[in-house]
């Protein structure tokens, strides 16, 4: 929702809608150009420690998992042509969490 707000604004705008400068940007003709930029969140899942169940005079560890990492990635890509923005388009299950601050332009 908050990025289709930005639509139609001046690149300037945008930046300072976004927070921070993109991490990339390609010039893809005299008027065109996509901004881009990532975010990466990265957390360990505890996991579960099993159950211990006699069997005869051993103790068995019955289920359980070890810790897990987890890696949450955001992309938001926008299209600005002759200094608007255009498009936009957003890939990841990080994008859920990612929070934008905006900064005001100078």
């Amino acid at each position: 929702m908050r990025l289709r707000e930005m639509a139609g604004t001046d690149e300037r705008g945008l930046l300072g809608s976004m927070g921070r400068i993109p991490d990339n940007s390609y010039q893809l003709d005299d008027a065109t150009k996509i901004l881009q930029w990532r975010w990466d969140t990265s957390y360990v899942s505890p996991g579960v420690a099993p159950m211990y169940q006699r069997v005869g005079r051993l103790w068995m560890p019955m289920g359980g998992f070890p810790p897990t990492v987890v890696r949450e990635e955001c992309i938001v890509e926008w299209t600005v042509n002759r200094g608007l923005t255009q498009s936009y388009r957003w890939q990841g299950s990080g994008c859920r969490s990612v929070t934008l601050i905006p900064t005001p332009a100078p």
